[in-house]
């Protein structure tokens, strides 16, 4: 009989580590986020795919600066450098609407029954990283001291006081590339982690790239690696799992083409903020714009004949393809008639500025300079308006998605911008996989995840290790 492993996912978001470890057949003992949407998200998906026989009161909403009380572990040491700090009221007002989890029974008696867990895994959001340098106003190593001093950066230390209790076997954590940049605060986190619990831990970060492993987007991700001191080996060491997993790195990196042109190429919602269910419009009309939960089956709106490897590949979970009875998450947004120019003749992969797009340009109205000949050019970041390269990796999703898909345009028949079940494809989120909330939370919760492929991969490394062990 194959030895069950398990897991904790701290940080969860929608699930994009869930979904990687539970199918490497890992048991999911608790999940943690603060943000609702997300978590409701991978609830829903947790009961009735990932493991539907857990109880759902071990996925827990709240804050992880009081969850982590119930350990009993002690106080967290907050590193400073001694420099100003900059607070917004962003994660201010996610711990307001999140319930209070510090006087809680229910919650004490579950992590009271956990002593021990085989894996640690999960994001610590480290606010402004991915900003680092884009400000002119200091040196990186100025920016990044301040970063470190910011309580909001200092979450990753909550997440390791369950590696000091429960002494898990492997720890992963997952974050922007940015904080490489800040050798500081890369080094903050290798030393916390390397000092951690009784035993310590071997430690290595490396940066991956998410379309090396078989993912169609170009994300630069930094992950660490921690194996606790007293089963490293020559063959096991943080260095060697990164080691084994770059052995994993695909010959040839996905198109978009061959990533979500079996979805229908859906029209432009015809009116803003349009996105109550009743509004909708069924499959195979000529105004379809798409719905959250489509009225015909699954199998009869996607095209069979196209993306079909990488389909199977996202769709199957411990061995067994599961083919959803509907397509979710794909309805478009409403984009103006302005908007609409631009996008039809933005030229594929090509910025604002190329000459190729003069045409997308002549109707950009914000954040542009014109020289003394009427020469139009944009100012700041040339992708404000962007048409996806069907012929190439997408760029990276991110949450910003939330706010405007301007420069994430679909490259197909009918430009417009890209809609949730698209980003989740080019996530590689499986077709399965249902997004609760709001449309524009559905994009956040993709851009903030990490790809399930990827995290697959790293799972599987991780069962390897854990298998050397027991044998």
């Amino acid at each position: 009989m194959t030895k069950k492993y398990t897991y904790i996912d701290l940080f969860a978001g929608a699930g994009g580590l869930s979904i990687g470890f539970g199918n490497q057949g890992f048991d999911l003992e608790i999940a943690n986020d603060i943000a609702k949407p997300a978590l409701d998200t991978l609830k829903y998906n947790t009961a009735k795919y990932l493991h539907p026989e857990m109880n759902l009161d071990r996925i827990i909403h709240g804050d992880i600066i009081e969850l982590y009380e119930h350990l009993g572990v002690g106080a967290v040491e907050q590193e400073s450098q001694g420099h100003k700090v900059i607070k917004t009221m962003a994660e201010e007002n996610l711990r307001k609407k999140a319930p209070s989890v510090k006087d809680d029974d229910d919650i004490n008696k579950i992590l009271s029954e956990i002593t021990s867990v085989d894996v640690l895994v999960g994001g610590p959001p480290c606010q402004g990283f991915s900003m680092i340098g884009r400000s002119k106003k200091a040196t990186l190593e100025e920016r990044a001291k301040g970063f470190i001093d910011d309580p909001r950066n200092q979450l990753f230390k909550y997440y390791l006081k369950f590696a000091e209790k429960l002494s898990p076997k492997l720890v992963l954590i997952e974050n922007v590339k940015g904080l490489a940049s800040a050798s500081g605060y890369r080094d903050l986190i290798e030393e916390t982690l390397r000092k951690t619990g009784n035993l310590g831990y071997n430690v290595h970060s490396e940066i991956l790239n998410a379309k090396d492993f078989g993912v169609p987007q170009n994300r630069e991700r930094i992950f660490f690696i921690g194996v606790r001191n007293d089963i490293v080996s020559k063959d096991i060491t943080a260095k060697y799992i990164f080691d084994l997993l770059l052995q994993e790195k695909v010959k040839k990196e996905l198109t978009l083409k061959e990533t979500i042109f079996d979805l229908p190429q859906i029209g432009v919602n015809p009116k803003p903020n349009n996105y109550d269910s009743k509004n909708e419009i069924a499959f195979g009309k000529h105004n379809y714009f798409g719905e959250n939960i489509s009225k015909g089956e699954f199998l009869e709106i996607v095209d069979q004949n196209k993306s079909k490897n990488y389909r199977n590949e996202i769709n199957s979970y411990n061995g067994e393809l599961i083919t959803p009875e509907h397509l979710f998450n794909h309805k478009s947004r409403y984009n103006n008639e302005r908007d609409l120019f631009i996008y039809k003749h933005l030229v594929e992969g090509k910025y604002l500025n190329d000459p190729k797009n003069k045409k997308a340009l002549s109707k950009v109205t914000y954040g542009i300079s014109v020289d003394k000949e009427g020469n139009k050019a944009v100012r700041s970041f040339g992708d404000k308006y962007f048409k996806l390269n069907s012929k190439g990796v997408s760029k990276t999703i991110i949450a910003h998605l939330e706010t405007d898909g301007n420069s994430y345009v679909h490259p197909g028949e009918k430009p417009r911008s890209i809609t949730p079940r698209e980003a989740a494809r080019i996530q590689s989120f499986p077709d399965w996989y249902f997004f609760t909330g709001s449309t524009r939370n559905q994009f956040k919760q993709i851009g903030n995840a990490v790809p399930p492929l990827l995290a697959s991969k790293i799972a599987k490394q991780f069962k390897i290790v854990l298998d050397s062990l027991n044998k």
